[in-house]
């Protein structure tokens, strides 16, 4: 997933909030489930997939850009050097 396709997905939402939430998606699937309500507990847990999914794709365009980050500044220290 490139980082334009991530940017358009739930922007404006940080990371805390996408945990937010998954975590109150589950627990009402949960609720849903127990009360016997299994359609609805089953979208609910779809819906924590794809947010949770949405979630691990930003952090690793983050990741990547912040290694990417580290090897250009790495090659620009070795560039430096003096023997």
């Amino acid at each position: 997933m490139n980082q334009d396709n991530v940017k358009e997905m739930l922007d404006g939402v940080d990371e805390e909030q996408l945990s937010m939430i998954v975590s109150a998606l589950q627990e009402t699937e949960a609720r849903y489930d127990n009360q016997g309500m299994i359609m609805v507990a089953l979208k609910m847990r779809l819906t924590a997939d794809k947010v949770l999914g949405i979630k691990k794709a930003r952090e690793a365009v983050q990741a990547t850009q912040i290694l990417g980050r580290y090897k250009s500044k790495e090659k620009t220290t070795r560039g430096l050097q003096v023997v």
